[in-house]
């Protein structure tokens, strides 16, 4: 009696792994986290069309120090300090991409230029499928990002840019996606 129930355990077990219809990876979501409205707007989107394509969502963080001509020393505290800023804003970031749809997203903080390091990232990493942007809802403009790369910057990417306009509220994102 003991041996049938281990195969049907193991019957089980084979049977949850094969769900009907599942459909392979989905591929990765990268979204800007920056302290925005028009960033949480559109790391929602991501997540919630990364959960209903069983993708995932990356998060990119820039941290700029071009304003940096200091000694050494202090260019090197003033560095480890915004670094450390920054593993901390994108955790909690990665929480609520946690929250939305119960997946760990891929992060990445680097140092540098925000739009040559959304290239090589993009570049880098063949699994992103689509680069998720908040556009703002402010009359100067959709914002920095959205303008490069729905402009100049578009013919040196090889994703789509999905832009998820600002003015949106989270449960119209939550229908859509």
């Amino acid at each position: 009696m003991t041996d049938d129930k281990e195969i049907i355990d193991v019957i089980d077990v084979d049977i949850i792994d094969e769900k009907p219809g599942r459909r392979g990876d989905g591929g990765v979501y990268l979204v800007v986290a920056e302290e925005t409205e028009e960033s949480a707007r559109a790391l929602r989107y991501a997540a919630r069309l990364a959960d209903a394509n069983r993708g995932h969502v990356a998060i990119f963080y820039a941290v700029n120090i071009d304003d940096f001509q200091h000694w050494h020393k202090v260019e090197a505290m003033m560095r480890r300090e915004m670094r450390d800023q920054a593993e901390k804003f994108i955790w909690n970031v990665a929480r609520t991409v946690n929250d939305l749809n119960g997946s760990i997203p891929v992060l990445y903080i680097r140092e540098g230029n925000r739009t040559d390091i959304l290239v090589d990232i993009i570049n880098e990493d063949m699994n992103i499928k689509m680069m998720v942007l908040g556009g703002g809802t402010q009359a100067a403009g959709p914002g920095p990002l959205v303008s490069h790369f729905t402009g100049k910057g578009l013919g040196r990417l090889r994703v789509p840019v999905l832009v998820v306009p600002g003015h949106i509220d989270p449960q119209k994102i939550d229908e859509i996606a």
